[in-house]
């Protein structure tokens, strides 16, 4: 598929035609040079590069690339420019004016209105493979990392069990909320925090340090997850593959395992760990869980609240409940400050991004009908943004080659419209607009991790995140798709210990990251991953 770009009314609308667009040829990108089929969860040929395999034959090894491209007299930043959320705003304005791209459109927004469907289950056994609990339940309720360490279950968060606090936090009301439900009761962000034993910093002296940990989509922290269990499942006869239906019998949400065991190495490593459901889910309160700006505000109040102890609670590993300033003097100890870094994954990256962009860039009410910027925040604990699977490139990076399921989530070739739809008509930002892209260039460090044929972004939008940050950075790719869960095993052992590796670094303040893979180009890039594949693509 092409991007072709149209003047008209003031603002640049964007269509689709058919057919692969080539990678625009340059030092930093050269153009593909095969093509190739991919299963999960892309099912289509994509384009890619020719590299050497284990067996010494050269391989198509593929990626997404970008539809969207700058026309060849186009003058400015264009993936910043053209897809800001102001002219997000814009566009929709014009498309809701044309009945034809309204119906395209519409419905998909109002589609993904709050509530969440998981406000929907009330089937006991479903809730309870979720880790449901009442939103107005006493912390013990909720579930503990010993859980996990039974049969068949047999998860490395067992081990954190000793110091694992159940934490809460109070939030406001969101924009949605207020406006258009007239909800004003505040919300309860639940979780845990994980106490560490401490890393070294740049004077091989132990300090605390902190990673706070946001959830993709389907993320809830306490859901049950049978290892037997598989996310999609493939066709006998067209090989097309689809995503099995969650909870079933055993399963509430797949994938938490591997986010739990990343929870533990971390925290074995020595970090305090912090991971909560984002508001709207699993055990937190609330009624919408899609505006990710807001969720980026939630993780800069949770990290001032764990300085004040302002609306939180704490239930200590042996049933103590701590409240207010307690409740942070016994997370804290005696820490004056915890140097903190923090880790989304998927929609994870979209409120981490957003609570970076708050932090270093600037501060604006994109959730509101009129958009007001004010300074940033500068908390001096952040040191800096792990991403795996982002979002936070922009809808400029969408890929060429969006899947009618794409289409159907607003994920597709009409994100900006979507993003726009959803600012006007329902003050939900939930994908960004590209002023996370461009507030990029304050961050002090970033960590990308991703498949090379995610959907969420091509591979030239994480790289020119990648590009745009200053400071200490690190980009690791995989031969598999968007889900993490997905990977190669090897990979993702690998991606954990690169991840272990750059928050180290970046707590002592390094310059680089020891034992990351050097690359230039995108194919030197697409050549750093390990000679093995997600299992229904491999070739």
């Amino acid at each position: 598929m092409r991007w072709n770009i149209h003047a008209g009314a003031g603002v640049l609308l964007l269509s689709i035609t058919a057919g692969i667009a080539p990678a625009e040829a340059s030092d930093r990108f050269p153009p593909p040079e095969c093509e190739t089929y991919v299963a999960y969860d892309r099912d289509m040929v994509l384009p890619g590069y020719l590299i050497p395999s284990k067996a010494g034959a050269k391989v198509c090894v593929p990626f997404t690339t970008v539809g969207a491209r700058p026309p060849a007299d186009y003058k400015g930043d264009f993936y910043v420019d053209e897809f800001a959320e102001p002219v997000l705003r814009a566009r929709w304005l014009q498309c809701k004016a044309d009945p034809v791209c309204a119906a395209r459109v519409s419905p998909v927004v109002n589609g993904r209105k709050p509530p969440n469907r998981e406000k929907r289950i009330t089937d006991p056994h479903h809730r309870h493979l979720l880790g449901k609990i009442d939103e107005n339940a006493d912390l013990a309720a909720i579930r503990r990392p010993a859980f996990f360490g039974q049969a068949p279950y047999r998860e490395p968060i067992a081990a954190v069990e000793a110091s694992t606090y159940a934490i809460e936090f109070t939030a406001p009301a969101e924009a949605h909320e207020r406006i258009h439900k007239g909800i004003e009761a505040p919300v309860k962000l639940r979780g845990w925090y994980m106490e560490g034993r401490g890393v070294p910093d740049a004077k091989g002296r132990t300090v605390r340090a902190l990673i706070v940990m946001s959830g993709g989509g389907g993320t809830r922290l306490t859901a049950i997850d049978h290892p037997e269990d598989r996310l999609y499942s493939v066709h006998p006869e067209t090989r097309k593959t689809a995503i099995n239906a969650f909870p079933n019998a055993r399963t509430g949400s797949p994938g938490q395992a591997g986010w739990r065991s990343l929870m533990a190495m971390l925290n074995a490593a020595g970090f305090d760990v912090l991971a909560y459901d984002r508001r709207g889910v699993g055990v937190s309160s609330g009624y919408s869980d899609t505006n990710t700006l807001q969720q980026g505000r939630d993780l800069l109040a949770a990290l001032a609240s764990l300085r004040s102890g302002e609306g939180m609670r704490a239930l200590s590993p042996k049933g103590r409940l701590y409240a207010g300033a307690d409740a942070a003097r016994a997370l804290r100890g005696k820490a004056s400050e915890l140097p903190t870094l923090l880790l989304g994954n998927s929609r994870g990256t979209m409120a981490t991004g957003w609570a970076m962009t708050m932090n270093f860039d600037k501060d604006c009410s994109y959730d509101l009908p009129e958009i007001a910027c004010t300074p940033p925040r500068r908390d001096p604990s952040i040191k800096g943004a792990m991403l795996m699977a982002e979002f936070t490139s922009g809808p400029g990076f969408v890929s060429a080659t969006p899947t009618p399921e794409d289409e159907g989530r607003g994920l597709g070739k009409d994100r900006g419209l979507f993003i726009g739809a959803s600012q006007i008509e329902h003050n939900i930002v939930f994908f960004p607009g590209s002023a996370i892209l461009a507030g990029m260039k304050t961050w002090p460090a970033a960590f990308f991790a991703r498949g090379l044929w995610d959907y969420a972004a091509s591979l030239e939008g994480t790289i020119a995140s990648y590009d745009r940050v200053p400071g200490l950075k690190e980009l690791v790719v995989v031969r598999g798709p968007h889900p993490f869960e997905t990977w190669p095993e090897a990979e993702k052992t690998r991606v954990r210990e690169r991840l272990r590796a750059f928050a180290l670094a970046a707590i002592r303040g390094a310059h680089d990251v020891p034992g990351a893979r050097p690359w230039t180009t995108m194919k030197d890039l697409v050549a750093t991953t390990e000679d093995v594949w997600e299992a229904s693509s491999a070739p």
